[in-house]
């Protein structure tokens, strides 16, 4: 169970990668848009702030699913809740989506390291 949910973790992380560097660019886009209608920046500076706390929490999730393969307590499971359920919360809408597979990528391990310390 350990391996499966780091496999499942590390493409969940990769994929929360890609969609944080698409909202970073979707931000660039509305700063480009902002600057030519001569409005201020105000929503480019949120969408880049998703996708930059989105772009950490897909490189924590990625690390904490590559520990995840070598883990015998439950701490690695719990790093990688957290940090899938803050990089959901803080990292926009396309990261929440990504986000899902590593949420339950800690739910399996938790689950794997467990059981292999209940026997």
């Amino acid at each position: 169970m350990k391996k499966a949910s780091g496999i499942i973790g590390l493409i969940g992380g990769i994929l929360g990668f890609l969609a944080a560097v698409i909202t970073l660019m979707t931000g660039g886009l509305v700063a480009g848009l902002e600057s030519v209608a001569g409005e201020g920046n105000e929503a480019s500076n949120t969408i880049a702030q998703f996708g930059l706390v989105g772009v950490l929490g897909s490189f924590l999730t990625i690390i904490f699913s590559a520990l995840m393969f070598g883990a015998k307590s439950s701490l690695m499971p719990i790093l990688l809740l957290v940090s899938a359920i803050a990089g959901a919360i803080f990292g926009g809408t396309l990261v929440a989506v990504c986000m899902v597979l590593c949420i339950i990528a800690g739910i399996v391990g938790f689950i794997g390291v467990r059981q292999k310390s209940t026997e």
